[in-house]
């Protein structure tokens, strides 16, 4: 089931699929839109009908002055996972009442590479297979997959 999201200010691909808990790629799929491209404001886009609260993530609204290097040090991850969470390049501008994605408190996630084995993505995220498999269903090691890990 899916409905209409009318693209508000400050939205991204990454924040629109946090909140409803899909993966960036699938919103970008299920709208013809390359990730990584910009929303309008004022746009419409085709979303899951269901919004749930994200037991992983929560967004938050860039304010003026912040920066990658700074709300990815105030929420203990490093610039690189916070720019891979949100499909931004290390040359892409956050500006005002933009919104990202951050990891909830005690949880961590991993991005995949292409190269990646169930063995780095474990040690990575510190934790068992079996655990990493409970909490995330099936994991299939695809490049940029979003694996998490609630402590």
């Amino acid at each position: 089931m899916y409905t209409i999201y009318q693209v508000q200010n400050g939205d991204t691909l990454a924040s629109v699929a946090s909140n409803f808990g899909i993966s960036v790629n699938n919103l970008s799929s299920l709208n013809g839109i390359m990730v990584g491209s910009l929303l309008n404001p004022g746009d419409y886009i085709v979303v899951p009908k269901v919004q749930n609260e994200n037991p992983y993530f929560r967004e938050y609204v860039v304010k003026k002055g912040d920066s990658i290097y700074g709300i990815a040090r105030a929420n203990n991850i490093s610039p690189s996972q916070l720019l891979r969470l949100n499909g931004l390049n290390d040359t892409d501008i956050i500006y005002p009442d933009q919104k990202i994605m951050l990891p909830r408190n005690g949880v961590s996630f991993y991005i995949t590479e292409s190269d990646d084995t169930l063995n780095d993505v474990t040690k990575g995220l510190n934790v068992s297979a079996n655990e990493l498999a409970r909490q995330n269903g099936t994991i299939y090691l695809t490049n940029d997959q979003l694996i998490v890990y609630k402590k």
